[in-house]
């Protein structure tokens, strides 16, 4: 079986440069698909020292891509939602006509079986590519957002103007929860048999390791952590509402938040809140983290807090899972699938901060449900593991190739 994921194109761009979010997504997927014997390449720009170290570590074969050196922050709030439109737009069309050609080599000296898509761009070209040589590849596209699960707007539509069309036109599309896949069949009135949900997978190979080479017991700490870009998607102004409550019964507990500071407006709302009530002793905000760094603070909180709005892949939340953290997270449908097994998180309302208090006052005040959490979550980790959202993808694979052949005879 051989495969070529065709990347985002837009992360990660200076000045970072691990592979985070969707990147680490397609590292992880195609390592492992490697490791079930596919022949996976994977067409991506090109990376940073840190990027290049990962990928000659990888099974897949990586063709890189030119892209403009573009910025990732600003101050203003007309700057960020203009300017990182109109580059981030510029540079994903860059991208699907780079990979295009990329694309088009490639398929030009190997047989390929598969090609998977991860945005929508990018899968337009796929498609026209994969028609124009003739080639038997089925096209697949998974979607890497679902702008918050709600109605689509016409400015909705206006702005992410190719979905449709790639949707559409791939032979197959997978979804990274049952709650995505409910909502391309409701919004862009898909055929429920052309999607198939298939959950982004968790790092244990790593955190595995990372365990076993730690000193000292987890968990032993008072930290109520939160992990996520800090943005008014992810509602961390309604954790520090939610902790205000908290540590007038538990003082000792300390909310730390991490993650790469992508609305400076909001992060000001946010230490506004902080400097007015008084909280600074029990609240921080240590923005991006190296792997490591973040490992240990999965290892030593008390609990895992994710009170996000919307969410496609909940990663982070099932990196605290396989760290056994009980959580408290928000009721909407991706968390919910995740989660699915009873009595591994208490999922409440992500605006309501005294349902979120009280969610947490209960799990710093009965450890036997902290302890009960905490083995559902270790359970539950195992089975979204890598291997096993590999081996899916796999089958798939297999399945949609085959008809391919078929009917392209």
């Amino acid at each position: 079986m051989k495969v070529v994921h065709l990347s985002m194109g837009v992360t990660p761009v200076p000045p970072g440069d691990e592979a985070a979010g969707v990147e680490g997504y397609i590292y992880q997927l195609t390592h492992h698909l490697g490791l079930l014997g596919c022949q996976v390449h994977v067409i991506d720009i090109k990376g940073g020292a840190q990027q290049r170290e990962k990928r000659r570590e990888s099974r897949a074969r990586f063709h890189e891509v030119w892209h403009p050196p573009l910025p990732h922050r600003y101050n203003s709030r007309f700057l960020q939602h203009f300017f990182n439109y109109l580059l981030i737009m510029s540079q994903v069309l860059l991208f699907a006509l780079l990979s295009a050609f990329a694309l088009n080599r490639l398929l030009g000296s190997e047989k390929i079986d598969v090609i998977h898509t991860h945005n929508r761009e990018a899968a337009i070209a796929a498609v026209v590519v994969n028609r124009l040589r003739r080639n038997a590849a089925a096209v697949v596209y998974t979607p890497q957002a679902a702008f918050g699960l709600n109605k689509l707007t016409w400015r909705k539509k206006l702005i992410n103007f190719a979905e449709i069309p790639a949707l559409r036109w791939v032979d197959h599309v997978i979804a990274l929860t049952p709650a995505v896949k409910g909502w391309l069949v409701s919004e862009f009135n898909l055929d429920p048999a052309k999607i198939t949900p298939i959950h982004v997978g968790t790092a244990l190979d790593e955190i595995e390791q990372f365990l076993s080479h730690k000193t000292g017991a987890c968990h032993r700490s008072n930290i109520v952590l939160c992990v996520g870009m800090i943005s008014s998607r992810k509602n961390q102004l309604t954790a520090v509402k939610a902790i205000s409550q908290v540590v007038a019964v538990h003082p000792e507990v300390k909310l730390i938040f991490t993650g790469p500071i992508t609305e400076a407006n909001y992060l000001n709302s946010i230490q506004r809140f902080i400097a007015e009530n008084d909280l600074s002793r029990w609240v921080e905000v240590r923005g991006e983290v190296t792997r490591q760094e973040l490992y240990t603070l999965y290892s030593d909180a008390v609990l895992f807090l994710f009170p996000t709005t919307a969410e496609v892949q909940p990663t982070v939340l099932m990196e605290a899972l396989a760290f056994g953290l009980p959580v408290v997270a928000s009721n909407i449908g991706p968390i919910a699938d995740v989660v699915s097994e009873e009595g591994s998180a208490i999922l409440v309302d992500p605006y309501d901060v005294d349902g979120i208090a009280s969610a947490v006052i209960r799990l710093l005040e009965d450890s036997s449900l902290r302890q009960s959490m905490s083995e559902r979550a270790g359970k539950l980790a195992q089975s979204l593991s890598y291997e096993h959202v590999a081996a899916r993808h796999l089958a798939l694979y297999e399945e949609l190739a085959q008809n391919k052949k078929q009917s392209f005879k």
